[in-house]
Order: structure tokens, then sequence, then C-alpha cells
């Protein structure tokens, strides 16, 4: 009987499933039935499993569009491409209106750098009037811009005026001779 019982203890421990120990306790040798924790584990198994709870995850969603940005993030991508332009852009053209573009113009490289540091989120938040950034000015609102642009369309027109006037008699003397016609030539 000793046999069998020892041809089946080795059976199962070569299955790796159940190891025999032999643990002294209050004295006497007695044997002890123990799952062995280093048995082989069954590579094809653990694959299919893997295979099976990979096939059971969902499919990843596909990366947002542009177009399904909120707005003042596609303003902030668009004002970060602005002023660090890259040849493989995604950001459609047009995006920023000219107040935008004019207020990123006229950054100095460090704001530009402090800009840029926020998230682009905050950037068309502060582009579109929403927040402001520390350390940045505040740029104009589109009716401010317009103002502004009329008011030095108007200053260029009475410069130019004002220096047509100036050279008034050159323009005199020009009208002159165009109004008496060509030369008469002897024939």
């Amino acid at each position: 009987m000793k046999g069998i019982l020892a041809a089946i203890a080795r059976a199962l421990s070569a299955l790796g499933r159940v190891t025999l120990v032999p643990v002294i306790e209050g004295g006497r040798l007695v044997w002890r039935a123990v799952r062995s924790a280093l048995a082989p584990h069954d590579p094809i198994a653990e694959a299919e499993a893997a295979f099976e709870a990979e096939a059971a995850e969902p499919a990843p969603a596909a990366p947002p569009t542009f177009d399904a940005l909120p707005v003042s993030e596609q303003w902030g991508l668009a004002a970060a491409e602005h002023l660090y332009p890259s040849v493989d852009s995604e950001i459609p053209p047009g995006i920023l209106d000219r107040a935008a573009a004019a207020y990123l113009d006229g950054l100095s490289p460090k704001e530009r750098a402090s800009l840029i540091a926020h998230e682009p989120r905050y950037i068309g938040e502060h582009l579109l009037g929403e927040r402001v950034l520390q350390g940045l000015p505040k740029p104009l609102s589109p009716s401010e811009f317009a103002a502004m642009e009329g008011q030095k369309a108007a200053a260029a027109a009475e410069a130019a005026r004002a220096e047509m006037e100036k050279n008034g008699w050159i323009r005199a003397i020009f009208d002159d001779v165009l109004d008496e016609g060509p030369p008469a030539f002897p024939a």
C-alpha cells in the first residue's frame, strides 16, 4: 500500500499539481500534501487566456479630430501653430481672426514662451477673452482691434494727403507739361 501511495505522490508531483513535503510535527515525521508554487505554467493556456482577454477588451477609441475639439482648444492649437509653424500641421488655416494674429505677432519672445507654456485650452480662452493669463498683455477684442485699425488707416490717409499737399507744386508743374501736349517737331 505504501508503494502505491508513493507512486501516486510521484505522479501528482510530476504533474506539478501536488507535492508531498516531509514535516516534523511534535517530534514525529509527517508527510503533507502541498500545492506546488513552482509548478511550471502551461504556456499555451496562458497565451489563449491573454488572447481571449484582449479580444474581450473594447477597441480603443480613435483620437479626436481637430473639428471635434472645443473652440478654445482649437484656438490654442492654432495660436501655437501661428507662433511656431510646423511642416506637417493638421490645423486648418483661418482659425484665428486678425485681432488674435496681430496680438500674437506683437508678443515679445519672452511673452511667446510664457504663452506656449500653458495648455492649448487656456491659450484659446486667453485669446477669446474668457481668461487672463498672468504675465501676458490682455488681447484686444475684435471690435477694439477694428477701431484701432480704423484709427491707423485714418492716420495713414491723413499723412498721405499732407505729403501730397506738400509736394503740390511739383504736381502742378507736371500737370502744365502734360496739358501742353506733345512737342511739335518740324517736318
